[in-house]
């Protein structure tokens, strides 16, 4: 009952590495902003820990430094997470922070007027568990100019499926540009090669399997580990 697998990695203690990003407040919610103003936009969607959590603000600034304007909206607030291997609210934290209708409004009333102040005109989405979901609904939105959308270690399934017991089909018939999913070893059958995301968007979605890799590696992974290291 929670978004992550049982063998995936927990929280990551990483305190080695400045942020190069700036933290602006935009109404109620705090956006880290990374890279030059310009046309071109990732909005990062976090995983549960949240925005001060393992290597998601150093794989922001690592995109950025490749020319891309890059957002981490903090929908959680105030810097708010949790660690499914030992938070027992987890589970109802992820419920009321996984309402589309006020994820939508964070999205359309402040996160892309913030992005479009600063240049922003097409928007890529990349997500870490949790944020996955705000990777497939991004993509579904109709002309707010997002153009592909990459998934690792995704989560949506747990979340929708499990936690909201809504319609997986309906979820990936809505996306409207290219999608890559990473699934981890212990992700979701229906995220895999042969899944249904990838019977549902057919050549919409490239499906790469990390077998080696457990849930959380990019963020969360210790790279002691040959396998997390390469990857």
């Amino acid at each position: 009952g929670s978004c992550c697998p049982p063998d995936a990695w927990g929280p990551l203690d990483f305190k080695d590495y400045t942020p190069k990003g700036t933290l602006h407040t935009e109404g109620d919610i705090d956006i880290y902003k990374v890279g030059e103003d310009g046309e071109k936009a990732i909005i990062w969607n976090y995983d549960i820990f949240g925005l001060n959590a393992g290597r998601t603000k150093l794989l922001a600034d690592l995109f950025a430094s490749k020319g891309y304007l890059v957002l981490i909206p903090d929908y959680f607030r105030n810097g708010e997470g949790r660690n499914p291997m030992q938070d027992k609210d987890t589970m109802d934290f992820i419920q009321t922070r996984t309402m589309w209708q006020k994820l939508s409004a964070d999205w359309q009333t402040k996160i892309r007027p913030f992005a479009e102040r600063h240049g922003a005109k097409r928007f890529g989405a990349i997500g870490t568990c949790w944020g996955t979901f705000m990777v497939l609904k991004l993509c579904s939105l109709e002309g707010d100019g997002f153009k592909a959308g990459v998934s690792w270690h995704p989560s949506h399934t747990a979340i929708v499926k499990n936690l909201q017991g809504g319609d997986l089909k309906e979820l990936h018939e809505a996306v409207k540009c290219p999608q890559l999913f990473m699934p981890a070893q212990g992700d979701a059958p229906e995220d895999m090669a042969n899944g249904l995301a990838k019977e549902v968007m057919g050549d919409k979605l490239r499906v790469v399997e990390c077998m080696d890799m457990k849930h959380g590696w990019t963020t969360r992974g210790d790279i002691s580990d040959a396998n997390t290291k390469r990857d």
